[in-house]
């Protein structure tokens, strides 16, 4: 069986989505996966020091998502501010159903978390998502630590995706 890829994208203004997307990363390398981290690029200019000064470590510390990246991933994790999804419905129209064979989704998972617990605003993702062929598997509801819950989810989305795999390479198996 090869190897797990989860490919965590995020955007993030002031860095609280940031630490979401690290604790899904997190989650998943401790489920014994390999990770590539990618920020997507802000729709509009930053309005204020806080983000200026974020936007700028942020643009030095990740790379945009690569239209490599969704092939070689297994998982799409998209980590979202609450008050904004659309450069991530953006990034998810760039890897619709007529993208070429090595970028095919099907089968994949698109595993969708907002920062701040605020569930109500992945509704769009979600639909964006399984427009582009991914298989969306939402977090876990429930009240506690939220980086742990991102952690949580990171192995699970990542352990799903081994499952997957594995039932994907019995079945061409010869019994």
């Amino acid at each position: 069986m090869g190897d797990v890829n989860v490919l965590v994208v995020f955007y993030s203004r002031y860095g609280r989505t940031e630490r979401v997307a690290l604790a899904v990363g997190l989650g998943a390398v401790q489920a014994r996966a390999n990770i590539r981290l990618r920020r997507v690029d802000d729709l509009a200019a930053p309005v204020d020091d806080a983000w200026r000064e974020n936007h700028a470590r942020m643009a030095m510390d990740y790379v945009k998502p690569r239209l490599e990246d969704s092939g070689w991933a297994d998982v799409i994790a998209l980590a979202t501010p609450v008050d904004s999804c659309a450069e991530l419905e953006a990034f998810l129209r760039t890897l619709g159903a007529d993208a070429p064979i090595e970028r095919t989704l099907a089968g994949k998972i698109a595993a969708p978390i907002a920062s701040d617990d605020a569930p109500s605003v992945l509704g769009p993702l979600y639909a964006a998502a399984a427009h582009a062929g991914l298989i969306v598997v939402p977090p876990d509801g429930g009240g506690g630590d939220g980086l742990a819950r991102a952690r949580a989810y990171g192995r699970r989305v990542a352990c799903l995706a081994r499952a997957i795999k594995q039932t994907a390479t019995d079945r061409v198996q010869p019994v």
